[in-house]
């Protein structure tokens, strides 16, 4: 009886140490991870944090969210999850049950920022902030990891960060980054997408005809199908003339005469973002080819009053705000047919490039973009087919499309010490698992594959989670080799 009292005690005591109340962000025994770079990736890393590390909000009380938006998503460019690791969570990072854990991601710049400022002091969500709607100044903290869309390598010219107002920008090499020491882990495969909003969606389902086509239930399509049939779908030349700037209408996308010579708002990412090396490689070849690549940026816009926004300020260069910039670029659409021109936004963050997108949907007019699959899709944009294949990830996994890349995470073990040392290396390896992407939300899901290296087996066997996520294609750790398969 004695030993039965020790044993439900000894229960009831790990219980609430679990339960027993939210992480004090001072606690000297926090194991806090500062996780810097792609935003692309930002949802699948939020839920690995939340739902795989920490158990879920259901299981676990304590979780806690900081964000800017006061919501449960994570649209801002710094965020962070907190919470005691209950037994599996700490397992998975090598720590003890209980330990209290804080992931902190910092969006901001995109991909280039999880390579060049390893064991650099970056901004952060301000630890100070309540949780929730958290809209402090960010606070300067010691960057980890990184995590980039694309390997580092590919950081160079034309995909290496400019922002004026970041004062480590001088230090980064236009030729590439100095990898000695840097551990790099390809981890996921990133599926990206063509975006565009919803007014133009609508154009481009009518100019192709989609409409007189039929789903597999044989009722005619509409816009707000979303079987593979009826959805539109953009060229490689067309994407390309776009986001090089080299179109000045519509003309290839739409038939309405009263829209076709409106603006060409082009809604992209900072130089320096893997979202935008992933689509300068795959849509425009750099740096993968010799030939001379021009991708349209910010000051090419013909607009009113192009301006250059700042990663580290998280706002235009010129201090104004982001949705200040866009409304005053892409203005309501009022006599389109002598319109014209171009309009080339540049965000930090992809939330900035949904934006972007939103507002030219608000003014009348067209926009198009690029935006990782792990984001849903909204009443106002959308994700359309490229060359007639369509950006899901059971497409990508059996070579059906190719608008992805193998995501890298980064680390210096030098700069890492302590818990940090064991839990780091073993975060790495637990984003690249089938079983850790069954625990990430559904949008997240359709976003990322697991690498063919990731999983025994034939592709298509294995368990469940090995099936559903598992992809039979690689690039061999470059995204200048086209995806071949190897199982």
């Amino acid at each position: 009886m004695q030993l039965r009292l020790i044993a439900l005690a000894t229960l009831a005591a790990l219980a609430a140490a679990a339960h027993a109340a939210p992480v004090n962000l001072n606690d000297p025994s926090l194991l806090r991870i500062n996780l810097n770079g792609a935003s692309a990736l930002r949802n699948t890393f939020a839920a690995l944090a939340t739902n795989d590390l920490c158990g879920g909000i259901a299981s676990n009380p304590d979780i806690r969210l900081y964000n800017t938006n006061g919501s449960n998503s994570f649209n801002g460019n710094f965020w962070a999850v907190t919470c005691p690791l209950p037994a599996a969570g700490a397992a998975k990072l090598g720590v003890p049950a209980g330990t209290p854990f804080a992931l902190f991601k910092s969006d901001a710049g995109g991909s280039a920022q999880g390579v060049f400022t390893l064991g650099n002091q970056r901004p952060f969500l301000d630890p100070a902030c309540a949780p929730g709607n958290c809209n402090n100044a960010p606070v300067a903290a010691t960057v980890h990891a990184g995590v980039s869309d694309v390997e580092p390598k590919l950081f160079r010219d034309i995909n290496v960060p400019d922002d004026s107002a970041d004062p480590d920008v001088p230090g980064y090499p236009t030729g590439g980054p100095d990898t000695t020491g840097m551990t790099i882990t390809p981890v996921v495969q990133t599926i990206f997408a063509v975006a565009v909003n919803q007014r133009l969606y609508e154009a481009m389902f009518a100019q192709q005809g989609l409409g007189s086509r039929r789903d597999a239930s044989g009722a005619l399509c509409t816009v707000a199908s979303t079987e593979e049939v009826c959805i539109p779908s953009i060229g490689y030349a067309e994407a390309r003339s776009y986001f090089q700037g080299t179109e000045s209408n519509w003309r290839l996308l739409s038939n309405d005469a009263a829209l076709v010579n409106s603006q060409v708002n082009v809604c992209r990412r900072v130089q320096g973002s893997g979202t935008q090396a992933a689509a300068n490689a795959i849509l425009s070849g750099f740096p993968c080819t010799e030939l001379p690549t021009t991708v349209a940026r910010w000051f090419d816009s013909s607009s009113a009053a192009p301006r250059e926004s700042s990663s580290f300020l998280n706002t235009m260069a010129d201090g104004t705000s982001f949705a200040a910039h866009l409304a005053e670029n892409i203005p309501a659409v009022v006599t389109p047919a002598t319109g014209g021109g171009l309009f080339v936004f540049e965000g930090p963050g992809t939330g900035n490039v949904t934006s972007c997108l939103n507002q030219a949907q608000s003014a009348g007019g067209y926009a198009i973009g690029h935006v990782s699959k792990e984001n849903a899709q909204t009443a106002t944009w959308k994700h359309v087919k490229l060359e007639g294949a369509n950006p899901l990830r059971d497409n990508l996994k059996r070579g059906r499309y190719d608008y992805a890349v193998e995501s890298t995470m980064q680390y210096k073990a030098a700069d890492l010490s302590g818990n940090l040392a064991i839990a780091v290396p073993r975060l790495v390896a637990e984003i690249a698992r089938p079983d850790a992407l069954a625990r990430l939300s559904s949008n997240a899901q359709q976003g990322v594959a697991a690498l063919p290296s990731a999983y025994a087996g034939a592709f298509g066997s294995g368990t469940a989670n090995e099936i559903t996520f598992g992809s039979r294609v690689t690039r061999v750790g470059n995204s200048c080799n086209p995806f071949t398969a190897v199982k």
